[in-house]
């Protein structure tokens, strides 16, 4: 009988088939006079562990039991590799591809054994080979897929004890400004999936989400600019898929985590898992407390009626917000072949914000005309729920696979603004005292269903698949005043009462495959949307916007040999306006800077092409890459000058646009200890707001750059520095200036490696601050706001088995394949 079997990875370069020529005179010799005449066959594919894709482009090589290299090839795009011509004899194979463990086997093709099949044969770190010896080396920071960027950011020192939010700011291609708002290659439109699907835990607000959801529950992040057909096609910039953790070893494991920030900021999490036999059952609990001030200011200058002509806002103030999360779930292996899983999230989420909001008004000789000192306070409360469902089996026929699943989320949020203001002349004479109140209530639910089939055709696989979508979005928003005995009197014409429904159903099919040293894949998805935005107070209207549409999508990879490789490709996206852009409702937190939602906006439509040249080295990896995005009926937050120096800020439908853009991501790991992550992203936008209206054009330039350093330390300390650079760019309107930041971070491994204690610095130089200045015909305005950033974090992590980073293991772990089931 053949052997197959793990043996100990051999200490030699890796990706370097280049050496067969070297090494010819092996073969030479192999095939001799006296050579075996009778010839033997090895194949087999290499798949993920965490996802079961297949691995493309992978290398696998023949060695003789003396390591002499006999011949070797590199797989497919459906991660499939063949040997032929083999002379009979033991065989060591060595299989690789940068960012995965090396996995060896030992073989012997003898004449009654001279087909030999190996099977699926699973890459990655913390994974189990067919007799369950655990493979430990660490997985790259950065892996380059065909059609994504993996970071594996488990043991990201700058990031422990932080957020998902503060994780985001460590990766190339992603920004993430004071605010919490999150761009992706300039663009802030971006759409977030959790474990490869979209969920109402994330909301209509993915900027709360992040703050909430622990950095050390997240194994993974994958950042994919042009998704497939199979993927919601929502997002200009592309989607990022945020994998949560999900341990997979035999037994029963824990992991605890605690984190301590200065200025009281606190984090801590135990993760539970016990697997046995045909179940898989995990359990999570954390917990976050987090108090950070902010201030800023804004300068006003121009026509702001009633003689005045400029005005000085400042702003002081702080937030306190608490969070606890339960996460249960379980998989059952029903047969060799299928599996059922069901879990459930739930998020419990409080908080407060108070500012201190000063605004002093000049006339046109720069004295002081009167001052406004308004205290606001907002108290908030919000439970959010998710339960899901999953089922997936494999056919007799091998490579046809079925996944259906089906999930329902909800969520409840209660906030009251509370306005406490006087207003005072040039002498601190009393004019004016106001006790206004706006409460609100918003509640969302959110259904999905899934179905995806696929099947393998020789080199070829087809994937077809639906999806249903709905989603009820409703908001109870008030506004009025609070008299003496503290009773609230509504004004109905300024409250309001909005629903938003949206039922998506969705059809596609992916085809793809492998032509020589062509990989391919052409994929369309057509959805049918039904959209109905009802406002029943303070007057009854609906607004309603049913379309259907087609997203093409195509992608091509060509092989000059195993260290190069282009990939050039193509999709059809949309941006859908959210529920809090369509809702006419005025948010008068601040009486000369409104807010307001546009009821009539249309879907934005995008057209991106991006051409990558992938090249590997010995010490690493660079990837480059041109894109390219056409946009129409663009969505821009646009503002609008009203009565009495008012400003109100809005969303619109813009003509059209383009960006243009360069990047550049490059791994590379020049000595032992050391490891090199750079990003570089140029773009130049064009946009074109309408031909009534050219103070709404815009037109300019972009430069972002990150660069993380990780360095092991003596004493067995790893130390990680993140920078962060983004330029000056444009907006309609305005412009917004420079912004930087410097993260540090240690970790030490500790008690055998089965704890580790971290200490980190975010932003060690107290630059992160968001400016920016709007132009508009009557009147100008300079922005400043930063939120406390500069903060000191000490953690401890412990595990009942050693800590290392353990990749999940396909069912409800979710996430990172082909598709977002």
């Amino acid at each position: 009988m053949p052997l197959l079997f793990p043996t100990t990875a051999h200490p030699r370069p890796r990706h370097l088939l280049f050496f067969l020529l070297l090494f010819s005179g092996a073969l030479v010799a192999q095939n001799g006079p006296n050579a075996p005449k009778t010839k033997g066959t090895v194949s087999g594919q290499l798949v993920d562990e965490a996802t079961t894709d297949p691995i493309g482009f992978a290398n696998v090589i023949v060695y003789t039991v003396q390591d002499s290299m006999i011949s070797g090839t590199t797989t497919d795009f459906d991660g499939r590799f063949k040997l032929e011509n083999l002379p009979l004899g033991d065989y060591r194979l060595e299989m690789s591809f940068i960012g995965y463990d090396t996995e060896n086997r030992e073989l012997e093709l003898t004449e009654a054994e001279r087909f030999f099949q190996t099977g699926k044969i699973v890459l990655g770190s913390g994974g189990q080979d067919l007799d369950e010896v655990v493979v430990t080396a660490e997985r790259a920071v950065m892996e380059l897929g065909l059609d994504r960027k993996v970071f594996n950011v488990e043991k990201s020192v700058a990031a422990a004890g932080g957020s998902a939010e503060d994780l985001l700011r460590q990766l190339p291609s992603i920004s993430v400004d004071v605010e919490g708002n999150v761009s992706l290659r300039g663009s802030g439109n971006v759409r977030f999936l959790i474990n490869g699907r979209p969920s109402g835990l994330v909301g209509a607000d993915p900027v709360t989400y992040l703050k909430s959801l622990s950095s050390t529950a997240i194994e993974r992040i994958e950042v994919i600019t042009n998704p497939g057909a199979a993927f919601d096609p929502d997002g200009t910039a592309g989607l990022i898929n945020i994998v949560l953790k999900k341990k997979g070893a035999d037994g029963f494991n824990a992991t605890l985590n605690a984190n301590v920030g200065t200025n009281n900021k606190f984090d801590g999490s135990l993760d539970l898992n016990w697997r046995k036999g045909k179940f898989n059952t995990f359990a999570g609990l954390s917990g976050r407390y987090d108090e950070r001030f902010f201030e800023g200011f804004r300068d006003q200058s121009g026509d702001l009626g009633d003689s005045t002509t400029s005005r000085f806002f400042t702003f002081d103030g702080d937030r306190v917000r608490e969070s606890q999360s339960i996460r249960l779930g379980t998989d059952y292996a029903l047969t060799e072949r299928s599996t059922i899983g069901v879990q459930g999230n739930f998020q419990f989420q409080q908080g407060q914000s108070n500012n201190d909001r000063v605004t002093r008004s000049f006339d046109s000789e720069g004295s002081l005309i009167r001052v406004s000192n308004r205290l606001e306070t907002e108290p908030s409360e919000e439970n959010e729920y998710e339960v899901r469902a999953d089922y997936s089996t494999t056919f007799k026929k091998e490579g046809r696979q079925l996944n259906v699943g089906v999930q329902y989320s909800g969520e409840v949020e209660d906030e009251t603004e509370n306005f406490d203001e006087t207003i005072s002349d040039n002498m601190a004479n009393l004019l004016e005292s106001l006790l206004e109140r706006a409460p609100s209530n918003e509640t969302e639910n959110l259904f999905l269903a899934q179905a995806d089939y696929s099947q393998q055709i020789g080199k070829y696989k087809f994937e077809t698949g639906w999806r249903s979508t709905l989603t009820d979005l409703t908001t109870d928003a008030a506004f009025g005043s609070v008299n003496a005995d503290g009773e609230f009197a509504q004004v109905d014409s300024i409250s309001n009462l909005f629903n938003y429904r949206e039922d998506i159903h969705a059809a596609y099919a992916t085809f793809g495959g492998t032509v020589d040293k062509i990989t391919f894949s052409a994929g369309l998805r057509a959805e049918q949307a039904y959209t109905t935005s009802t406002e029943t107070e303070p007057e009854s209207k609906v607004f309603v916007n049913n379309y259907f549409k087609v997203y093409p999508s195509v992608f091509v990879g060509y092989a000059f040999d195993d260290n190069t490789t282009v990939q050039g490709s193509y999709g059809r996206r949309v941006n859908r306006p959210r529920s809090w852009a369509l809702n006419p409702f005025t948010d008068r937190g601040d009486p000369l800077n409104l807010r307001e939602g546009n009821p009539l906006l249309l879907p934005e439509l995008i057209n991106s092409f991006e051409l990558n040249v992938q090249q590997r080295y010995g010490v690493g990896t660079v990837t480059a890459g041109l894109y390219f995005r056409q946009l129409k009926d663009l969505i821009s937050r646009v503002n609008l000058e009203l009565a009495d120096g008012v400003t109100k800020s809005t969303r619109a439908n813009l003509d059209r646009g383009r960006d243009y853009g360069i990047e550049i991501i490059s791994s590379l790991r020049p000595v032992k200890d050391l490891d090199l992550t750079l990003s570089l992203n140029g773009s130049k936008s064009e946009i074109i707001g309408s031909a009534d209206d050219p103070s709404l054009d815009a037109d300019g330039y972009i430069f972002n750059g990150n660069l993380q350093v990780s360095y092991k330390l003596p004493w067995d300390v790893n130390a990680q520095a993140t920078y962060f650079y983004r330029g000056p760019s444009i907006r309609p309107q305005g412009t917004v200036k420079t912004i930087q930041s410097l993260d540090i971070g240690f970790r030490k491994d500790v008690l055998g490696k089965r704890g580790a204690i971290t200490l980190r610095v975010t932003d060690v130089f107290n630059t992160r601050q968001y400016r920016f200045d709007t132009v508009l015909p009557s009147r100008q305005t300079s922005s400043q706001f930063q939120r406390e950033s500069r903060i000191a974090y000490i953690g401890f992590q412990y595990s009942l088995q050693a800590l290392k980073p353990e990749r999940s293991r396909g069912g409800g772990g979710g996430g990172g394949g082909d598709d977002d089931f």
